[in-house]
């Protein structure tokens, strides 16, 4: 869900950290989206799910995703907004446009933020799923095949060895994609890409 939203929300995100008037009002709502619980909205959508007969193995696929596109949003508007305006001169100066452009200013400059964005989205998207890919509506339960799935039957059931070794699981995954992934992509975007 991370690389979807980043396809998705990285252009939408410059674009507005390009237009100031559009960043003074869209950058908020961003931050607002990324506060509200999502959770709260599952309902409604897993309502819409059983109407539709939507399986959750396809549907937690949405659900995750409302928890995690705006940390990439905004983190993105907030690196292209941080683009000096003489490095965006250089840029018009050279005529750099299009696939040039972003190689050269774009990319190299919001990419310290989007890790942080994407960092945050994917944790945000670890929380989603215990939620997301258990839901009941009505007399319906809806039930992915995931790990988030399993700790909330485990937890519904009370067996405690098991929701200790599957939440052990998870923070094992999550410290390693930590050390493996996040960690060296930070040390990659400060080392590389500062504008400083």
């Amino acid at each position: 869900m991370t690389v979807l939203a980043t396809l998705i929300w990285t252009p939408v995100g410059v674009w507005i950290g390009f237009q100031p008037r559009v960043a003074r009002f869209a950058q908020p709502l961003a931050q607002i989206g990324a506060s509200f619980p999502v959770n709260m909205t599952f309902p409604i959508v897993v309502g819409f799910f059983v109407a539709s007969h939507i399986t959750l193995n396809w549907g937690s696929i949405l659900l995750i995703d409302m928890g995690t596109q705006w940390y990439i949003l905004f983190n993105v508007i907030a690196g292209a907004m941080a683009i000096p305006n003489d490095l965006k001169e250089a840029a018009r100066v050279y005529g750099l446009r299009r696939w040039s452009l972003w190689r050269t200013l774009i990319l190299p400059a919001i990419f310290p933020f989007w890790v942080t964005g994407a960092c945050t989205a994917a944790g945000g998207a670890w929380n989603a799923s215990i939620v997301a890919e258990l839901a009941t509506w009505g007399g319906t339960t809806l039930q992915a095949d995931g790990l988030g799935a399993y700790i909330a039957t485990v937890t519904r059931t009370g067996d405690t060895p098991l929701i200790i070794a599957s939440i052990g699981v998870m923070s094992i995954f999550v410290v390693l994609m930590n050390k493996l992934i996040w960690r060296r992509l930070y040390a990659f975007a400060e080392r590389r890409f500062r504008l400083d």
